[in-house]
């Protein structure tokens, strides 16, 4: 991850000093890092077809985005937002990277770049090497299959909040160690457990998820270690794997781990010690390779001052903590994960929404968030089924949601009058004063009685003090 920032801060870089929007994608036509003007107007998936016609290591100038043979096929076809573009392979010695584009949304700067085209011919170039660069220091990086884990990255963002994650992750990337992820419920927990196993050393073996929430108590251990045959009424003739065995070499990702039974945390704090399993109504251990991640959104001081959680427990499953911050402490990352979001719906909904307007998002930066990330995504699906036109609006909001903003409005509302009053009434009691006749006739100036006035001043809190 902080590779993939370092493209996205140098592309950042450069749009500012060339006044261009600009893109980059992997072989696959991912999006790997771009502006962010340009993924609100054209996504982060590429009309793979039109950049393999213009293979061949050299700047292509395309005048009519949308409106080529090479474009049949996109959904932008006969209406793409660019202007035009400029677009170069990012070949290096005979390797293949992906594909660079600098971009213009407006005819003034469709202009420019047209009319400036060696200019910014030489700046791609240059840019083309610096990424190369960056891309070539990434371990994981393949040719033809560039890492781009498009079902969990919008959980991931710029905000400082998260930079402590980021930074983990790419510091454990050839660790096997026992992670423990907390968070509030809905941020994202499973999808970076999900995106720590595709990054680890062991992704190319399972990852078997298992709710602790979900199991009846009394089918917990089966579930867990599995059971032989005959051990107890109505199981398997041929016995059942268990959720470690299936994980073998590969992770086990136990969600809502604070719900384990108290009676079953001795035997997982076993396995954690010696790596070692025995099915129910076995006799024989069996050596188990399991890189073991493990979440809640519950204290675990708490639990354990309750006598809840094994202190023994805890700490052997505390290794690696990860801490995802709730979504209202990332609000500048809403954008990011709002288009991630609305690509990943595309096909589930049946609509093309090409991006969103800005009362839509002001409305989401006002909101709460207690269902955090995946409440964003169910506010952003009932939008996508609820509009008719390809830009989100605030009409489409789920009611709940709209009604929200407007209470809120309305106690904004109200606040700034009581200051407001607050404010004319103290003027008015320093210039007359505090006694019985001075708030007479700052009454009378006011044009109400003076039952009223006092009864402001007992709303509004005013007193010598703090006048």
């Amino acid at each position: 991850m902080i590779l993939f920032n370092s493209v996205s801060k140098v592309i950042q870089a450069f749009s500012k000093l060339l006044e261009v929007e600009i893109a980059c994608f992997n072989n696959s036509g991912n999006l790997i890092a771009a502006t962010e003007e340009y993924i609100i107007r054209k996504g982060r998936k590429v009309h793979i077809p039109f950049f393999n016609s213009l293979y061949g290591n050299h700047v292509t100038l395309l005048h009519q985005p949308g409106k080529m043979k090479m474009c049949e096929g996109c959904h932008f076809i006969n209406s793409c937002p660019s202007k035009a573009e400029l677009v170069q392979d990012m070949i290096i010695s005979g390797e293949k990277y992906g594909y660079l584009s600098f971009v213009s949304f407006s005819e003034e700067k469709e202009k420019n770049l047209v009319e400036n085209i060696d200019y910014y011919s030489e700046w791609l170039s240059r840019l083309k090497e610096i990424i190369v660069s960056i891309l070539h220091d990434i371990d994981e990086f393949k040719i033809n299959d560039f890492p781009t884990p498009t079902k969990t990255d919008y959980i991931f963002g710029d905000s400082k909040s998260f930079t402590p994650i980021q930074k983990l992750i790419c510091n454990i990337k050839n660790s096997t160690s026992t992670i423990l992820i907390t968070g509030e419920t809905g941020t994202g927990k499973s999808l970076l457990a999900k995106y720590i196993h595709q990054t680890s050393p062991v992704r190319k073996g399972a990852f078997v998820e298992l709710n602790c929430a979900s199991i009846p108590e009394s089918l917990f251990e089966s579930e867990l270690f599995g059971y032989e045959e005959g051990a107890f009424t109505n199981a398997r003739k041929s016995g059942k794997k268990g959720y470690f065995e299936l994980a073998h070499n590969g992770t086990l990702f136990l969600d809502e781990i604070a719900d384990l039974p108290l009676t079953l945390q001795p035997k997982l704090l076993k396995v954690l010690q010696d790596g070692m399993i025995q099915r129910v109504g076995g006799t024989v251990s069996k050596k188990v390779n399991v890189r073991l991640i493990v979440a809640t959104n519950q204290s675990f001081e708490e639990l354990m001052n309750k006598k809840l959680f094994r202190s023994d427990l805890f700490y052997r499953l505390n290794v690696l903590p990860f801490t995802i911050p709730p979504l209202r402490e990332r609000l500048e990352d809403l954008p990011l994960f709002m288009t991630n979001i609305i690509e990943k719906l595309q096909d589930r909904t049946g609509k093309y929404v090409r991006s969103y307007t800005n009362e839509y998002i002001n409305r989401l930066s006002a909101y709460h968030w207690p269902g955090n990330l995946r409440e964003l995504e169910n506010v952003v699906e009932y939008s996508m089924n609820m509009e008719t036109e390809d830009l989100l609006t605030e009409n489409s909001l789920p009611p709940y949601l709209l009604n929200f903003c407007l209470l809120q409005h309305k106690d904004d509302k109200e606040s700034d009058l009581n200051e407001a009053e607050r404010k004319v009434i103290t003027q008015k009691l320093q210039h007359y004063g505090y006694s019985y006749n001075a708030k007479q006739l700052v009454a009378d100036d006011l044009g109400i009685s003076i039952r009223t006035l006092y009864r402001k001043i007992d709303k509004l809190q005013i007193t010598p003090s703090n006048s």
